[in-house]
């Protein structure tokens, strides 16, 4: 029953991700929104529920990371290399192109972190990491060209922004790593999101922006905010502790499927099928990866 439970837990933390970045594009295109705008209050309101989540219900410490100088620099680097580097660049991609293909350049992100070890530490990739690595890099070139190398279907600031997303994720996932071995991961996250939207608004000051806040923008924002960061969060942490990296990391990745299906269906975004061949290339690098993975 429980790994049951787990499985359905990361199928919605999947779902609940790629929601997010519809809704996002809703924001930016029928409302004016920009991510400068949106991020910033985004990453400090999600901070502020994740603290009270951990603070009164989980019971967890608050400070205790900050005691170690160590850990310190390592949650600051995770702040803002990580959570604030990967959220701004994802949005402002979803701005630049769409929900489905921003999200997508995240799944890049494994193939990324192969070639960083094979070319800085020498290890010698398997059959099936070159295989990923080619399925990755093919899909986002049939994504980027529909097949024509003389064209480019998006433009050159989303390719570059799309490829942020990718390294940033890898932040993302490496960075916190010792950190989410000593710490409640809810801790750690409520930090990075905290540190992140202060740095964030007082780069951006979004106070300043002339946003028109009406029923819908509040209802997205929240939705944003509580279905695609703290309930997408608690799910995919409860699938870890149930089913495990692998099996959570596969079930999540329904992720731009989802993205890409509600962009098309509420927002009427436009997909070619060779779109579709992309994603598909890119999401097998996962389940390439993860074959006979224990």
């Amino acid at each position: 029953m429980e790994r049951k439970k787990g499985l359905f837990a990361a199928f919605m933390a999947g779902l609940l991700w790629g929601a997010t970045s519809p809704i996002a594009q809703f924001l930016f295109e029928s409302k004016g929104i920009v991510s400068e705008w949106l991020v910033p209050y985004r990453l400090m309101a999600a901070g502020i529920l994740l603290f009270l989540y951990a603070v009164f219900i989980k019971k967890q410490p608050l400070f205790d990371i900050w005691k170690n100088r160590e850990d310190g620099i390592r949650q600051v680097a995770f702040s803002v290399l990580g959570m604030m580097g990967m959220q701004y660049s994802f949005f402002c991609a979803v701005q630049e192109m769409n929900a489905g293909i921003a999200t997508i350049f995240q799944y890049l992100n494994p193939a990324m972190l192969l070639m960083y070890f094979a070319i800085v530490y020498r290890v010698t990739p398997k059959a099936k990491e070159i295989t990923a690595v080619l399925c990755s890099v093919l899909g986002i070139f049939l994504v980027a060209t529909h097949g024509n190398i003389h064209a480019l279907t998006i433009s050159s600031k989303g390719i570059i922004l799309g490829l942020l997303v990718a390294l940033t994720t890898c932040f993302y996932g490496v960075i916190p790593g010792p950190l989410l071995k000593k710490y409640p991961a809810e801790i750690v996250c409520a930090w990075a999101m905290i540190i992140g939207g202060l740095i964030l608004m007082a780069v951006n000051r979004p106070w300043r922006m002339k946003v028109t806040i009406d029923v819908e923008v509040m209802i997205s924002f929240f939705a944003i905010v509580i279905f695609g960061t703290i309930m997408s969060f608690c799910c995919y942490l409860y699938s870890l502790k149930t089913i495990g990296s692998v099996h959570a990391g596969l079930l999540s990745s329904v992720e731009p499927v989802a993205a890409t299906i509600l962009a098309a269906v509420f927002l009427e975004t436009a997909f070619q099928p060779i779109d579709v061949v992309g994603f598909v290339l890119v999401l097998s690098t996962m389940f390439i990866l993860n074959i006979n993975a224990t």
